[in-house]
């Protein structure tokens, strides 16, 4: 009767799993998230990004249909009130 015996394969992470993330790219993404409500009324959502270029805001409208903005941030989304994030989106739209 032949032996059974269990082989042992030697499992290996594959090496896109082991990679860090580059230092150029650490900085990079979503860091923070804000509601507000427009003028007219709509919510919207507020993010700060950065991306390789410099730090800027996206905003997204919770009503269909209505376009997403992006803006050049004048600071951090923390340190703004409604009232001034209000008003950097409706200035990029005139």
């Amino acid at each position: 009767m032949a032996s059974f015996r269990t082989s042992r394969l030697r499992t290996t992470t594959p090496a896109r799993a082991v990679r860090s993330r580059l230092t150029s790219r650490e900085g990079l993404g979503c860091v923070a998230v804000r509601r507000i409500t427009d003028d007219a009324g709509r919510a919207w959502r507020v993010r700060e990004f950065r991306s390789q270029t410099g730090v800027g805001l996206f905003f997204r409208c919770d009503v269909p249909g209505v376009p997403a903005a992006t803006r050049a941030a004048v600071a951090a989304l923390e340190s703004m009130d409604e009232e001034r994030l209000v008003d950097l989106l409706q200035a990029g739209g005139e």
